[in-house]
């Protein structure tokens, strides 16, 4: 089933009517689209700062006003080098199974692409295996523009 495409698009917050065939126009947009983003992030870190500075203030991190409420999320986190702490726990004479409920072993698997192409290829059965546990997921197409200035 064959899909049509508009060849205009008007562009919301900018209002701009742009003829999809032509590229300048179409490059034109994407860089105003890019500014209104731009002013929209510095406004939205403002008011994240100012709901940042209220929360502060009530001593908490979830704020309610009439019909909505605000939850807010980050501050500090702490971050472990585990490796390094298992060692010095050791180091300091503490045991094994100890240092082991402190610092958690944990195992992560990752596929590398390149060896399960191999492998596919080398045998269907592995070929099976490894097409029933894969997904290909769809990422959206994105355009860079630079204007050149006149």
């Amino acid at each position: 089933m064959e899909h049509e495409y508009s060849t205009e698009l008007v562009i919301p917050a900018v209002g701009e009517l742009v003829n999809l065939e032509d590229g300048a126009q179409c490059a034109r947009a994407i860089d105003a689209i890019r500014d209104l983003e731009w002013q929209l992030r510095a406004a939205k870190q403002e008011l994240t700062r100012a709901l940042v500075h209220q929360s502060q203030q009530a001593g908490s991190k979830t704020l309610r006003y009439e019909g909505v409420e605000a939850v807010v999320k980050g501050g500090t986190s702490t971050d472990y080098d585990a490796d390094a702490i298992y060692l010095d726990l050791l180091a300091a004479g503490m045991s094994e199974e100890r240092a082991g409920e402190i610092v958690v072993e944990t195992v992560t698997r990752k596929v590398s692409a390149a060896e399960a192409k191999r492998a596919s290829a080398a045998n269907p059965a592995y070929a099976e295996a490894i097409s029933r546990h894969t997904r290909v997921v769809e990422t959206p197409f994105t355009v860079s523009v630079s204007l050149k200035k006149q």
